[in-house]
Parts: C-alpha cells; structure tokens; sequence
C-alpha cells in the first residue's frame, strides 16, 4: 500500500498540476466527491451529479469500456482505478474536456482499463470494477464510471460497499437493474479485470492514470503524471 503510494505521489510533481488541482477540487466538492463519504443517491449532490454525467455522455456511443466512435482515429487507453483520488481529478476536469469536444466530435475514442493502485482490498477493487463492466453491457460503463468518479469518497475509508454500488447503478438512466445485477456474475467480466492489469504491467504500468494515445501516426504516452487538457490536445496531434 505504501508502494501504491508512493507512486501515485511521484506522478504529481510539475506546477502546472497545481492549478489543476485547485479545479478539480473545487468541482470534486460541488459534486459531493472527495468528501469524508460517498453522497446518498437521493442527496442534491449526487441528483447534481448524475445530471452532469447524463449531459456530459448524452449520444456519445459507448460499447463495454469504450467510449466513442469506434472508427475513430485515435484512441486513448486510459489505466486507472476508480478510487484513485488523482484519477478523480484527471477525470473530472481533462477527461471531461475531452470527451465535450474531440470524443464527441469524433476524433477520439477513449478505452478504460482498469489498474489497482489506490484501492486497499483485491475483493473490493475486482468487485466494483465487474460492477463498472456489468453496466457496460447496457453501454453504460462510462455512466457508472463517471458517477464513481464524481461521488468517490475519502481514501481508505470503506466507503465502497454493496449499498454505495447500487446508489450509483440506480442514478443511471435506463440501466436494467435486475440485468445489471445478474451480469455481476458473469466470469468473464472478472477475467477482464484481470487481464487489464495484466495488460498494463506487461507494459510498465505504475501508476494511475497512465495513459497510451495510438493513431495513424504512431504511439505516445504523455509524460505528465496527471496532464492537462492542453497535453491531451498535444498527444492526439502527435499520433493523428
């Protein structure tokens, strides 16, 4: 755990992160994130939440942990994990620019793999992950995802239990929810938590986010720990 620490804390090192923060921040609070415990579903935070996912994603097409036009030219592998604080704030603020304009657009598709570095327990990071997975046999993955990242709560808290888990499923609109649970049991969606960790340790994964653009041109990684909408900008020109 100290590792996973560790790790995460040295892919915070820039400036350019502090005025990142301080927005991420500012929107983790707005939204009910990064607080003491995730918000109740029924709370003004959470319906606020799942207001801005549901705008946010509205048409964009989603298949399993893919987000956009599956003929688009670039895409992003994005490794993270959902209780990662600093996922949290990449998402909330870099991601969701992208997502506004050039994942709408067309121009990028995104592709979540999921990498264990902040949550504690093996169980519970399998278990909401599969949770992820099973909405995305709706093509919801990114709606759960999303909401996961918004009402995430405080670090080593135990706040993801089966209750927070369900709150976030019944905030998405039109998930089956007698469906989604049953797809909860389906082992290949437990296989493919594994072998997205798989996937990024056989490629020097460390920490999270991590971050791959591939596209006509090639392959990049952006070297910022947590880059900037600007930097993600940059990536996709380099391998367009």
């Amino acid at each position: 755990e100290l590792a996973r620490r560790q790790r995460r804390l040295r892919m915070l090192g820039g400036v350019a992160l502090g005025a990142l923060a301080v927005v991420a921040v500012a929107i983790a609070v707005s939204s009910g994130g990064g607080s003491g415990s995730a918000p109740k579903p029924t709370s003004s935070a959470a319906k606020q939440s799942a207001a801005q996912v549901q705008q946010l994603l509205s048409g964009i097409p989603q298949s399993g942990a893919r987000l956009g036009n599956p003929s688009a030219p670039v895409t992003m592998t994005y490794y993270g994990d959902l209780e990662c604080p600093i996922c949290q704030q990449f998402t909330l603020t870099s991601v969701s620019q992208l997502i506004a304009n050039e994942v709408r657009a067309g121009k990028v598709q995104i592709v979540y793999k999921a990498f264990q570095t902040a949550t504690h327990d093996q169980q519970t990071f399998q278990t909401q992950q599969v949770a992820a997975l099973a909405a995305g046999k709706q093509q919801r993955f990114w709606n759960f995802t999303e909401l996961f990242y918004h009402e995430q709560g405080a670090e080593d808290t135990g706040y993801v239990t089966e209750n927070y888990l369900q709150g976030l499923a019944r905030q998405i609109p039109g998930l089956n929810l007698v469906t989604w649970q049953s797809d909860r049991n389906d082992a290949a969606l437990a296989s493919q938590v594994l072998s997205d960790g798989q996937s990024g340790t056989a490629i020097g994964v460390t920490g999270t986010p991590t971050l791959v653009f591939q596209g006509p041109h090639g392959k990049v990684s952006p070297s910022a720990g947590v880059p900037s909408y600007a930097q993600l900008q940059q990536a996709i020109k380099q391998v367009s």
